[in-house]
Formats: structure tokens, sequence, C-alpha cells
């Protein structure tokens, strides 16, 4: 039985960690080998189903180590893969004639990757049955800028999702009009008694629905919160300024990895929009929701100069579930440069390049009729049909629970 699914044979430790990365986010295990003399050791040992051989490294070429290996691989029952930077119209036909059964183009394109993968692979192994509790992520509010007006299928609150933790925390994210349906259900559910509220920004829009929030003036219940170090915001000044009953905690943010308690772990990354923004990536209980309600990713075929969407792909990678602004259809956000917000199109893409089990399109305009955003959900989904790799996406609605 193999002891992990890929083995990937690089001297260069970067590609070979972002490749074990792509091969994670579909699901499946990987390692990375940094000295090519000892393949043959490691392949008899752990019996990998995939080996993946670089063709270009040190004391080794790649091509003449997948000819030499075809013998025992196909003993073992390993496939053997080739990955250059070079020319693929050269290295290709010769990696094959080598034995190789696929061949991965550096710098790697991750749809391309995710696609051979699964071919070589076969499905993505299906999550494990354990005794973990699941992760319940729950949208309460979803709509952009203002709460829309009178009712709405998709509903009508500035945004706001919660996560409940195994530990008994839950973690709300963002403040919007639709936390105080949120914290009225907490309220009514005795195991839950501690809330941590992270802001990924202080727009109006993700701040509004914090004033008189009854978790604020409820002595038995323990919450803090967290949110971006801001120039034109002090944000123990802003929760003074609710109304909180005595202090409550607060703190502040940076782009780095935060422990908030054994087995759950926040990660923070700084979005394209206007003002001090955050994306959340919330790991627990070996799940990954990422969410980014706020961002500008490049508009069509729009050149990436900044490598916005690259950073914002390398955050989302394998994740469950991916709560991605979605604001506008592609053909407003050709339209709007510079207001901070992605269409579906841009969203599916990362999302696609990910790896992502499900996406949740989040943070539609207030304008939009449900009639446009059931279109809108109709194409975001027709798309999500033909991509590479197998994603579930829809349209965030309130009251939607996702049991990941």
């Amino acid at each position: 039985m193999s002891e992990y699914d890929v083995l990937i044979v690089d001297d260069d430790p970067l590609c070979a960690n972002f490749l074990q990365d792509l091969v994670g986010s579909l699901g499946f295990s990987a390692r990375c080998l940094f000295d090519p003399s000892l393949v043959v050791e490691e392949l008899r040992r752990a019996q990998p189903r995939l080996l993946v051989l670089d063709i270009m490294m040190p004391g080794a070429d790649g091509l003449s180590l997948c000819k030499d290996l075809k013998p025992l691989a196909d003993v073992l029952g390993c496939t053997i893969a080739v990955t250059s930077g070079k020319s693929r119209d050269v290295e290709e036909p010769r990696a094959k004639s080598a034995g190789a059964a696929a061949f991965f183009k550096k710098p790697y394109e991750s749809s391309e990757v995710h696609e051979k993968l699964l071919a070589v692979l076969g499905a993505r192994p299906s999550a494990s049955g354990g005794a973990a509790r699941d992760v319940v992520v729950s949208v309460w509010g979803s709509r952009g800028g203002i709460p829309a007006h009178g009712t709405s299928a998709y509903g009508v609150h500035t945004p706001c999702v919660s996560v409940e933790l195994a530990s008994g925390e839950v973690l709300i994210l963002d403040g919007g009009s639709g936390i105080h349906d949120c914290a009225k259900s907490l309220l009514k559910r005795p195991e839950f008694r501690r809330a941590r509220i992270l802001l990924t920004h202080y727009h109006q829009g993700h701040v509004e629905g914090l004033r008189g929030l009854p978790l604020l003036k409820d002595p038995g219940f323990s919450l803090r919160f967290a949110g971006p170090r801001d120039v034109e915001t002090d944000l123990g000044e802003l929760v003074r300024e609710l109304g909180a009953k005595g202090s409550v905690d607060s703190m502040l943010l940076e782009e780095q990895a935060y422990d908030l308690h054994p087995g759950a772990v926040l990660e923070v990354m700084f979005a394209n929009h206007p003002t001090t923004t955050l994306a959340f990536s919330i790991k627990t209980a070996g799940k990954k929701v990422v969410y980014c309600p706020d961002t500008e990713l490049p508009a069509g075929d729009q050149y990436d100069a900044s490598k916005r969407a690259d950073r914002l792909r390398e955050f989302s990678l394998g994740a469950d579930l991916l709560i991605l602004d979605s604001h506008f259809p592609p053909e407003h956000h050709e339209r709007s440069p510079e207001k901070g917000h992605s269409s579906w199109q841009a969203a599916l893409r990362i999302a696609v390049d990910a790896g992502a089990r499900r996406l949740c399109l989040f943070h539609a305009a207030a304008g939009y009729s449900d009639a446009q955003l059931a279109a809108l959900e109709a194409q975001a989904k027709e798309a999500a049909d033909d991509a590479a790799i197998p994603l579930d996406c829809a349209l965030a609605r309130e009251g939607t629970a996702f049991e990941l």
C-alpha cells in the first residue's frame, strides 16, 4: 500500500513545494525529495502512485531516470511524470518516449496540473469519516455596499459569516447588518458562549450591524474583536463607541498566521480593496475556509502586473470552502476598474486554479434584482460544470449553512 500518493523529485525547493501544494489542494498527499540519488530507495520504500521527475538536476537527468526506473515503477504500480521549464514542444515527446505518462510545464499552470493529476490519480479521495465534528459555516448577510431594499431570495443584509469551531468558540467574519440574526441564533444556543468578531475592514457595510449588538451587552458571553491596523480607524475606540458593557478585547491583525487554539489557525492576507482590507483563511479539524469578500482581481484577460491573483490563488490552495468577492457580472467588472471588486468569472478562475471544493459567490451588489442574480448564478454554474476539476459553485444566500 502506498505511504503517500505523489513523490516529487526536484532540486528546486520552491517548485517542488508549490507542486506539492497543488497535489494537496486536490486532497492527495505528496512528499518532496531534493536528492535524486535517493529516488530508488524511496520508491521501493513508499511505493507512491505517481513519481514526478524534474529533467535538470545536479548529477541527474530526469529523462534518463525515467527510462531506468520505468520497469521498477511498473512492478510497483507507479506512474511516472516528467516536469521541466524547457520547451514543451521538444521535451514532452522526449518524456513520452522515455516512458512518462504526463508532462508538467514550468512555471506550473494550476488548472493544467489539476487536470493531469486527476487523470492519473483518479477522483479526489473522499473526506475521512472520523469522529471529528463538522465545521459549520453559516451565511447571515452577503450583499455588497448597502442592504438591499425589500425582499430577496438571496437575502438583503450586508456581510456576516460565522464559523463554528470544535472548541465551542464561534468566529464571526465581519459585522454587516446580517450580524444581528447571527447574534440572535447564538444567544439561543448555550453551547456557544465565546465568539471572536474578525473584521476584514471598516467600511460601513462591514461594521454597521455592530452598534447595539446584543452580544456586547450580555455579561455571560465572551466577545473579542480583531481587525486590520488602519490609519483612519482605531479598533479599540470603535469597540468602545459601540456600547460594549465593560471592556472588550481587541487585537490588530497583520499579514501572518495566528494560533486561535490547538487545532485552529487563522491566516491573514491583505486584499486589493480601498483602505486596509484583509482576507482570512481558517484551518480547523482538517478543513480550510477562505473568506475574501472584497478584492479586485484582473478582469477578463487583463494583465496581472501586481500578481494579486497569484497571491490569492496560493492563499486559497486546497480550500474546502472559498467565499470570494463576486460583486459584478463580468461585463460590469470590466467597466468598473479600481472599484475594489471582482466578478464571478474572476472568482471562478481563482477557485479552479486553487483546487477549491466549493465556491460561494459573495458580496453581490445591492442594486441587482433576483432575476439578474439568478442569471449570474446560472452562468457561473455552467462555467463551473465545464471546469477542469469538480467544483460546487453557488451564489451566497442568507441562511445557508455549509457542513464541511
